[in-house]
C-alpha cells in the first residue's frame, strides 16, 4: 500500500512538473533599452542636442566670466605695489566676491542643466513606459523589463527597436 501511494505521488508530481513546464513555455518575455531608445530615437536626438547647445551657452558664459576674472587677478598683481593700501584692498574685495558670485553661478548652472535632463528624460521616459505596456498587451507579453540589471537576453525578446519606431510616430511633430 505504502508503494503504491508513493507511486501516485510520484506520478502527480511528473503530471504538474509537466503542466508547469508547458505554461512556461507560453509566457513571453521582453526587453527594453532605455539608454538606447534615447539614443536612437528622434525625441532623444532632439533632447540631447538641445541639451548640449544649453550646455555650450552655459559653458560660454561661465568661460568669459573666469577670463574676466583671470585679467582682474592680473590687473591686480600688477598694479599692487603702486596702490595705496586702500585701494588694493578694496580691489581684492571685489576679486573675491567676483570668485564667489562665479561659483554660485556655475552651481546654478549645473543645477539647472541636470534639473533639465532629468525633466525633459522623465517626460520622454513616460511616453516609453506607456509604448511598452500598450505593445506588452497588444502582442501578448507577460512581463517586460528594462535591460538595466538583465544579465543575459536573446536578441529576440528585445524590443527596444520597435518601441523606438513606436515612439517616432508618436512624437512626430512634437
Amino acid at each position: 500500500m505504502r508503494q503504491s501511494k508513493s507511486v501516485y505521488i510520484v506520478a502527480l508530481m511528473i503530471v504538474l512538473g509537466l503542466a508547469v513546464c508547458s505554461q512556461a513555455a507560453e509566457i513571453k518575455i521582453g526587453i527594453i533599452d532605455f539608454q538606447e531608445v534615447v539614443e536612437k530615437s528622434q525625441p532623444g536626438q532632439k533632447i540631447e542636442a538641445e541639451l548640449k547647445k544649453e550646455g555650450e551657452r552655459m559653458e560660454a558664459e561661465l568661460t568669459k566670466d573666469k577670463d574676466e576674472l583671470t585679467a582682474l587677478k592680473e590687473k591686480l598683481e600688477r598694479e599692487a605695489m603702486v596702490m595705496s593700501r586702500e585701494a588694493r584692498e578694496e580691489k581684492e574685495i571685489e576679486f573675491r566676491v567676483k570668485a564667489r558670485n562665479l561659483q554660485e553661478k556655475e552651481k546654478q548652472y549645473r543645477n539647472q542643466f541636470v534639473g533639465k535632463q532629468r525633466q525633459e528624460i522623465d517626460k520622454l521616459r513616460t511616453v516609453v513606459l506607456e509604448i511598452a505596456q500598450e505593445l506588452g498587451k497588444k502582442e501578448g507579453f507577460a512581463l517586460v523589463l528594462s535591460k538595466v540589471g538583465v544579465l543575459y537576453h536573446d536578441a529576440s525578446v528585445d524590443l527596444t527597436d520597435k518601441v523606438v519606431q513606436l515612439l517616432n510616430k508618436r512624437m512626430a511633430g512634437k
